[in-house]
């Protein structure tokens, strides 16, 4: 998984670092765009005491080190957020991010934008932390290369507990997927076909309450059901439908029966 996460991250965003020393402890994954470095003093972690919301931009969902911090004006130095259109990226999930000695600010046109400007942040703190180094002073311009950033969850031989799923999701967004494919077969709770799932299966409430988790973190869960083909999750149940009595692997095609009981799945889906 991490092997396949770092692969899509690196192609997903495109750039490199611009300072040789910055390359050596701040190791952005997946890379911004472009870090430009600018005058002047870096800032630690430790300094960035609160997250400022400008012009009433609302505070998206924040990773594990920036969700400590409070969301008021108190001693210290903060961190602003601040929706704007003026000289930020065109993508609705770009965003610009300042650092220099008086605190930060991320800015972006759209949400999704300040999530992500965030989950850079939140890297960049961690780094300061682990390394007892200042983060520089630079500007990260950022946005993605490849609009539609997916990762595939087959669950038909083992699912996990929920819980997880959703450490999973908070993972991935912390990389900038933006999408789950999930295959599905009999580990969902049909409900115009209970005979399909199995025991252990997930309700469909609990996957509406993940895939809201998903898409505030700006991640959309597809799910994928298979049919005609691939269907022995299906046909071990329904020998009726089988195109070879022998075979569980392909519906009959020329059944009628056969779409209604693929689509009763694809309804619940």
């Amino acid at each position: 998984m991490k092997r396949i996460l770092l692969l899509l991250c690196l192609c997903s965003f495109i750039g490199k670092l611009s300072s040789r020393e910055s390359d050596k402890v701040f190791q952005l994954l997946p890379q911004p765009q472009s870090v430009e470095p600018v005058s002047g003093k870096g800032i630690s972690y430790q300094e960035l005491s609160y997250v400022l919301s400008l012009d009433e931009t609302p505070v998206p969902v924040l990773g594990e080190m920036l969700n400590k911090l409070p969301r008021c004006p108190r001693a210290g130095k903060p961190i602003r957020l601040q929706l704007t259109k003026q000289h930020v990226p065109a993508s609705p999930e770009g965003y610009l991010l300042e650092v220099n000695d008086k605190g930060v600010r991320i800015s972006a046109r759209d949400r999704a934008g300040l999530f992500y400007g965030c989950q850079t942040l939140d890297q960049l703190m961690e780094d300061s932390r682990d390394f007892n180094v200042p983060i520089p002073a630079m500007l990260i311009t950022d946005y993605p290369a490849i609009s539609y950033r997916a990762v595939h969850f087959d669950v038909k031989h083992h699912l996990d507990r929920m819980d997880y799923y959703y450490r999973e999701i908070d993972k991935l967004a912390r990389y900038k997927i933006n999408a789950v494919i999930w295959e599905l077969e009999d580990k969902l709770r049909y409900a115009r076909r209970p005979e399909i799932g199995a025991p252990n299966a997930i309700s469909k409430q609990e996957m509406q309450a993940l895939c809201r988790y998903a898409k505030e973190r700006n991640i959309e869960i597809s799910p994928l059901v298979q049919g005609l083909g691939h269907a022995s999750f299906i046909l071990k149940h329904h020998w009726e439908l089988r195109e070879n009595p022998a075979s569980d692997w392909e519906f009959c095609p020329s059944d009628p029966r056969t779409y209604d009981l693929q689509f009763d799945l694809y309804r619940d889906a």
